[in-house]
């Protein structure tokens, strides 16, 4: 959260209204009609993402059109590998400026870091100069299945088709197994309703099988001792370890885009 605050004021906003706007807990009226747009299809994309559909996005292709729209559905995707690969690795900052428990201490550690991405960071947007038609073929053949229909709105937004793929590229270099594994048990425990994102729930037995499961229905629970397990039973090494944190962040995206592209836009 300190990082997407950081960024959010670094792009332009005071510190309090980026703090605020990335930990949801500004009034309607102090979003703006955009982010209104847009809060809806966030919270269900955490909340009830199982049942996503090409309906929720109607809202923004009537406010920022198919382009505009596929720029924000990438975006959506990005945060939940990113952050789940965060939460996965469990990075933290220890630095005292930047903790919750210290409310205007912290408001000066977001300004600060603003103020430093600004000088440090180049954050003006650019067009990708990329054919992104060839983008979605090769997203495919990486994929080795044939896209949701919605996929090829991405034409539209050659930039979003751009990140994605850079994000899809490694799957070919991931154990198959593993891969399938990753992939049926996100499906099977990504959430239905809020009530399966919350609370608790029956985990599957096998620890490889168990993380994938906590990491997609609650991420925030999974820990050392749940890592450690699938380090004994497997006996993989870091780099394997980290893979699988991929995979798992990956399979959540790509859930949440094949729902919500599952038909071709308007």
């Amino acid at each position: 959260m300190n990082a997407h605050a950081a960024t959010l004021q670094a792009a332009g906003l005071d510190a309090g209204t980026a703090i605020g706007l990335a930990e949801g807990e500004l009034s309607a009226e102090a979003v703006g009609p955009d982010a209104i747009a847009m809060e809806p299809l966030a919270k269900k994309s955490v909340r009830a993402p199982a049942a996503l559909e090409p309906r929720d996005l109607q809202p923004l292709l009537d406010r920022f059109g198919v382009a505009g729209t596929m720029e924000l559905v990438i975006m959506l995707a990005s945060f939940h590998f990113i952050n789940r690969i965060a939460d996965l690795v469990d990075v933290q900052s220890e630095l005292p400026i930047v903790q919750r428990r210290w409310r205007w201490l912290r408001g000066a550690g977001v300004r600060l870091q603003g103020r430093m991405m600004r000088r440090l960071i180049d954050l003006e947007n650019r067009p990708a100069d990329v054919d992104a038609a060839a983008l979605l073929a090769d997203l495919a053949t990486i994929r080795g299945e044939v896209l949701a229909p919605g996929y090829d709105a991405l034409r539209h937004a050659p930039s979003a088709i751009a990140s994605l793929h850079a994000t899809t590229r490694p799957l070919p270099t991931m154990d198959a197994e593993t891969t399938r594994r990753v992939t049926e048990t996100v499906g099977t425990a990504l959430p239905a309703n809020e009530s399966e994102s919350t609370g608790f729930h029956a985990r599957p037995t096998d620890p490889l099988d168990a993380l994938a499961f906590v990491g997609t229905r609650y991420v925030v629970r999974v820990t050392d001792e749940m890592v450690d397990a699938v380090r004994t039973r497997y006996g993989w090494s870091d780099a394997e370890l980290t893979d699988l944190f991929f995979l798992i962040s990956y399979r959540n995206a790509a859930e949440r885009l094949d729902r919500l592209l599952a038909a071709p836009l308007p």
